[in-house]
C-alpha cells in the first residue's frame, strides 16, 4: 500500500519544510541538480567538499559555531542517485535536530534517518524505486556501535520510517 502511495509521490519538487531544496543545477554538464540545506530560521547550511574525508558526508559547526555540511563527493558517488539524496536530507536532518551541539550516537543517526525519510516523503521525493535503491545500498554498510546500525537492520529501520511517514500524510488527506 505504502509503494503505490510513493509511485504517485514523485512530482519534482522546489523545497522541503526542513530544508533541503532542489534547484537547478548551475553548471549546464552537471548531470544530477544542486542541493541546499535551510535551517528553520532561514539560515543557509554551506555544503562543502573535502576528499579527505573519511565518510560519505558529516554535519558539523565550523570554529564560528556555523553549521556546515561536509561531503566528499568521491565516496557520495559510489551509491545510487536516491541514496545520495537520502546522504543529504539524512546530513541535513543533523542540523534541523540540533545534533551538531554534543552527543552522537545510535540514537542521534537512528533520528536523523527517519526525519530525512520523512521528509522525502513528504515532500515528494522519494518513490518506491528510490527506496528500493536506499535500502540496497544501506544493506551493504556495515554498523558501528558507537553511531550506527548494521546496515540490514538500519535499512530496515529506514523502511518503517517510511511507511510511518506515509501512514501520517494518509491520515492527514
Amino acid at each position: 500500500m505504502f509503494k503505490t502511495m510513493l509511485r504517485k509521490m514523485r512530482p519534482i519538487w522546489a523545497a522541503c519544510g526542513f530544508g533541503l531544496v532542489l534547484m537547478s543545477a548551475a553548471v549546464a554538464h552537471a548531470q544530477e541538480p544542486a542541493y541546499a540545506c535551510v535551517l528553520p530560521n532561514g539560515e543557509n547550511v554551506p555544503i562543502l567538499t573535502d576528499t579527505s574525508l573519511q565518510n560519505v558526508a558529516v554535519a558539523r559547526r565550523n570554529a564560528q559555531g556555523q553549521p556546515t555540511i561536509v561531503i566528499n563527493p568521491n565516496v557520495l558517488a559510489l551509491f545510487q542517485p536516491a541514496t545520495r539524496w537520502f546522504w543529504l536530507a539524512h546530513e541535513c536532518a543533523h542540523q534541523q535536530l540540533g545534533h551538531t551541539l554534543g552527543h552522537y550516537g545510535p540514537d542521534r543517526e537512528q533520528q536523523a534517518d527517519c526525519y530525512a525519510a520523512h521528509q522525502l516523503v513528504k515532500n515528494h521525493h522519494l518513490d518506491a524505486n528510490d527506496l528500493r535503491a536506499i535500502e540496497e545500498d544501506i544493506s551493504k554498510l556495515g554498523g558501528d556501535k558507537k553511531a550506527y546500525l548494521p546496515g540490514p537492520q538500519r535499512a530496515y529501520a529506514i523502511d518503517e520510517c517510511v511507511v510511518k511517514a506515509v501512514q501520517e500524510i494518509q491520515q492527514s488527506q
